[in-house]
């Protein structure tokens, strides 16, 4: 029962960080040019500063979380952003504002794997895949209100740094409930070997995974944040974002029920390859769109946004199962932080990609390359390979042979 309620905590914890992120992220820019008076150079500088401190940070929070365990890093990730949000909420310079983002970034990059690792400790592995699923659905929710409750505040300029304080309470409150958990609900951490990172890349399958994860993370988050815009822009229909958004919200609020219930019903790298191919197959639909047949750019954009919901559905219970099922227990959190790192270079990785081809004038090009980089992806799964380890892993004493996720 103590472990149930530690679970039930730290999900109610999640939904009120993610409520807190979703109050704020989506209006960065907004605070920075608007607000606080930066020009958009400057403000899309700081906000890059957001996403190098963060990936900076995830190698050091799996070392971290492997020797002192998932709550207590959990914790002092929070405890990071709700330092560093109402620095945010209250300075005017470039400087402090800069820190203060890089700060809660930070913050967010210990605490996301931190999470992760010890719902993989509680729980039993088979229920891992359902328990990532209703987290990330339960994440999107969050951002979803937080999102809608922060555009409410773009009527009045003067409030907006207000939501940053906000987000700094919400997260306080998720700090509470991570604490609340207690010592003894959480198992001690067992010392990892010497050398972790090296030790845990060892493992060709982790390598693996870990590549067809960025792939997969450039295609579905990195082109899918920053490639509906330029389309929409360019169709002179601004308004289909609404439709977008709205959509990709839907599919994974409402699909949510029918993953967790089919989540025993395959391998977790079955979903991963499900992943792929829905992906793949929403910019596909768009390419009629691109050379002037088929959907209209509004409805090709939504049906991209209700196939991309139903590929993070599947991507994020599966994906960090199998990291479970690949990860020494003293080495999961170094795995964890692995994964989160190559999900979060392909989210950088994707609007790039989308300026390059824009730049360019070639819409089909960008199309095509997300198609590829999902059937690239494709070959590394499928390459993955059974529930056996590497031979060198093995001699090093790092796991014994574990089933197949679930």
């Amino acid at each position: 029962m103590a472990v149930l309620r530690t679970v039930r905590l730290l999900l109610a914890a999640e939904l009120t960080t993610a409520l807190g992120i979703g109050l704020t992220e989506p209006y960065v820019i907004v605070l920075l040019h608007d607000v606080r008076g930066l020009s958009l150079t400057a403000a899309t500088g700081v906000l890059a500063l957001a996403a190098v401190a963060g990936l900076l940070g995830s190698p050091f929070a799996g070392a971290l979380i492997d020797r002192y365990g998932g709550r207590r890093m959990m914790a002092a990730g929070l405890a990071l952003a709700v330092a560093g949000l109402p620095v945010v909420a209250a300075a005017t310079g470039v400087v402090p504002v800069a820190a203060g983002i890089a700060v809660t970034a930070l913050g967010f990059a210990v605490s996301i794997p931190a999470l992760v690792t010890l719902l993989a400790t509680l729980t039993p592995a088979h229920d891992h895949r359902r328990i990532y699923t209703l987290q990330y659905t339960v994440y999107n929710i969050g951002m979803a209100t937080g999102a809608a409750l922060g555009g409410l505040a773009l009527a009045h300029r003067p409030l907006i740094p207000l939501l940053w304080a906000a987000a700094a309470l919400t997260c306080l409150a998720a700090l509470g409930m991570t604490v609340s958990g207690g010592p003894r609900a959480t198992p001690r951490p067992a010392p990892a070997p010497p050398g972790g990172y090296r030790h845990a890349l060892a493992d060709r399958r982790l390598v693996r995974l870990l590549g067809a994860a960025a792939l997969l993370s450039t295609v579905g988050f990195g082109i899918f944040s920053a490639a509906p815009p330029v389309f929409a822009i360019a169709a002179h229909d601004p308004a289909a974002l609404s439709w977008v958004s709205v959509a990709n919200c839907v599919a994974v609020v409402a699909g949510a029920p029918l993953a967790t219930r089919l989540a025993g019903r395959f391998s977790a790298r079955a979903a991963l390859l499900g992943t792929a191919t829905l992906w793949a197959l929403a910019w596909a639909v768009c390419i009629p769109t691109v050379l002037g047949a088929g959907l209209s750019t509004r409805a090709a954009l939504t049906c991209a946004a209700i196939l991309t919901g139903a590929g993070e559905l599947l991507i994020a219970g599966a994906l960090p199962a199998l990291v479970d099922a690949i990860a020494p227990a003293p080495l999961r959190g170094r795995c964890h932080a692995l994964s989160s790192l190559a999900q979060t270079a392909g989210m950088a990785a994707g609007p790039l990609l989308v300026t390059a081809t824009t730049a360019t004038g070639r819409p089909l090009l960008l199309l095509s390359a997300a198609i590829a980089l999902s059937a690239a992806a494709t070959g590394l799964l499928l390459e993955y390979g059974g529930p056996r380890r590497d031979r060198t892993a093995r001699r090093r004493g790092l796991t014994r042979v574990r089933p197949r996720a679930r």
